[in-house]
């Protein structure tokens, strides 16, 4: 993940950018963040993907 950031980074900006790219990987807890105001767990985050679209 970190090196596809920093090439798509480089394919857009052009190579001098490849030395000032910083990438973070942050992980946030299961329920601290959320869609359309409602807090979303890694569990609603994989029943949503098995949902029929």
């Amino acid at each position: 993940m970190i090196r596809d950031v920093t090439e798509a980074m480089v394919g857009i900006e052009g190579e001098a950018l490849r030395g000032v790219t910083w990438v973070r990987v942050q992980e946030i807890p299961s329920g601290a963040w959320a869609i359309g105001g409602k807090p979303m767990t890694a569990h609603a985050v994989r029943a949503a993907q098995s949902e029929p679209t």
